[in-house]
């Protein structure tokens, strides 16, 4: 396919304030697709690492689904099982698989949002839902620091280095990580807010400074290839796990969730089929994979306009690549 329609969408929106720069890896181009401002003057390349924000989730989702697949994880058991010193306690009906899917009826208020670790964990697990399970898809981020906090307590690691094991080693993905880089040759500046590049963009993670499962991980878009060309080829892990996190598992109106993903049809570029997964993060980040056309791309951005706007254009842009390989 010729690059050609794809740098001309990205210059685009690049010219119209939505991004600053881009790096583009799908199983229909050969290489990174590159166009942009990496930080300062210094241009976008396919080597540039990208705070990813809320699509590090799905490293989270990941590690749980193959730490349940050990064994050391009940998906349909009370998350309470393994944080008893939540205040839901015994009475708790919250599962971990309603914590991956966004049906815990926890909201995406972040009172424990702290940079002092003690209060920060004494109000994570003094944190409530607002509405009953299963009733409701409300994207929370909560949900996932307490699905990191599992992964962490039965695994004894934390989860950089879990991630590391589990999933980044065996997929040779050499440039990603859950620990803020610092200052780098590669690493991206991001806008919202705006801080120095290779440091946490999101506010609780930054304050936090150690790893938190709702993301903020850092990566390039070759490595996130990796990591999506493998749910699409299925060689690298138990088939159990693509499984779980290809399957539709929560319906709520429109939102559709598996385990880890989105499935809902206002995400899905054209020309994917119905079983795509995605994931879209705060600072400019899409993930695709479809199992029916075999498709996958990590559209990897630095955000600097409208939310919404700049993640239909980053839908725009796979739909680009889509229709230019056919």
């Amino acid at each position: 396919m010729t690059d050609k329609p794809v740098l001309d969408e990205i210059q685009r929106q690049i010219d119209s304030g939505l991004i600053q720069g881009a790096a583009v890896r799908t199983n229909r181009n050969n290489e990174t697709i590159a166009r942009g401002i990496q930080a300062g003057v210094i241009p976008m390349t396919a080597q540039s690492r990208f705070d990813i924000a809320s699509t590090g989730k799905v490293f989270t989702a990941a590690c749980v689904a193959l730490l349940a697949l050990d064994g050391k994880i009940d998906l349909d058991a009370p998350f309470t099982q393994y944080l008893p010193d939540h205040a839901l306690g015994k009475n708790c009906t919250i599962t971990v698989r309603d914590l991956a899917a966004h049906a815990s009826g926890f909201d995406n208020d972040k009172p424990y949002c702290s940079a002092d670790h003690t209060g920060f964990m004494r109000k994570l697990y003094a944190w409530m839902p607002k509405d009953p399970r299963r009733t409701t898809c409300t994207y929370s981020c909560g949900n996932y620091v307490l699905l990191g906090k599992i992964a962490e307590k039965v695994s004894g690691m934390d989860l950089d280095t879990l991630a590391r094991k589990l999933l980044w080693e065996p997929l040779g993905m050499t440039h990603t990580t859950w620990l803020a880089p610092g200052a780098g040759p590669y690493e991206v500046q991001h806008h919202h807010p705006t801080r120095e590049p290779g440091v946490h963009n999101d506010e609780t993670c930054y304050l936090a400074d150690v790893p938190l499962g709702n993301g903020s991980a850092f990566s390039t878009a070759d490595d996130m290839f990796l990591f999506l060309n493998d749910i699409i080829r299925r060689k690298v892990f138990p088939a159990a796990y693509y499984d779980l996190i290809l399957k539709p598992d929560f319906y709520a109106g429109d939102e559709i969730r598996s385990f880890g993903w989105d499935m809902s049809p206002d995400g899905r570029p054209e020309g994917l089929s119905e079983q795509t997964i995605h994931h879209t993060g705060w600072t400019g980040q899409s993930l695709f994979a479809d199992p029916v056309t075999s498709i996958c791309g990590a559209v990897l951005t630095s955000r600097t306009g409208d939310w919404g706007l700049a993640k239909e254009g980053r839908k725009r842009i796979m739909e680009l690549i889509i229709q230019n390989s056919k």
